[in-house]
């Protein structure tokens, strides 16, 4: 359990009020994770809402699910304090979609979305707030993917030339 004060912090929580953050305060707890340590693993059914407090998580695609010097995978973007991470948690079908690595020392907060969902069962807002956050982050981490995408494209078309 986590001070519900501190998740008053961070935007993905805004307009939640006094008593829905202390329930969500009860469900989460914090970690710590070392430089290099992954956090999830892409393709593992996503159980946890991770919103970052310190430090530096990278994302990565098509890492191998190892913690090693041997570490696989295409860099896709960063996650800077106060961002949420494994957002998938609260959109079907609750798989994660890449893997997060620390690139620094950093702090998380975890929250359980079984005892997430449990809440929601019994306050539909909460519900509601939390998944429109998460289709908030998933339209904005689109369209930074569409924008890189069309840079490497562009770049491939004028080496063709």
């Amino acid at each position: 359990m986590i001070s519900h004060q501190l998740l008053r912090h961070y935007p993905f929580f805004g307009s939640l009020n006094d008593a829905q953050l202390r329930a969500i305060a009860s469900v989460a707890e914090e970690l710590l994770l070392e430089s290099g340590q992954t956090l999830f693993f892409e393709g593992q059914p996503a159980d946890a809402l991770y919103i970052l407090v310190d430090g530096c998580v990278e994302l990565y695609y098509g890492a191998n699910e190892s913690d090693s010097l041997d570490f696989n995978g295409i860099l896709v973007g960063g996650i800077i304090p106060g961002e949420a991470m494994a957002i998938s948690s609260l959109i079907e079908p609750h798989i994660l979609t890449s893997t997060a690595r620390a690139s620094t020392p950093s702090r998380v907060i975890k929250i359980n979305t079984r005892a997430l969902f449990d809440l929601f069962k019994t306050d539909r807002r909460l519900a509601y707030v939390l998944t429109h956050q998460a289709a908030k982050i998933a339209v904005e981490r689109l369209l930074t993917t569409r924008v890189q995408l069309a840079a490497v494209w562009a770049k491939e078309v004028d080496q063709a030339a």
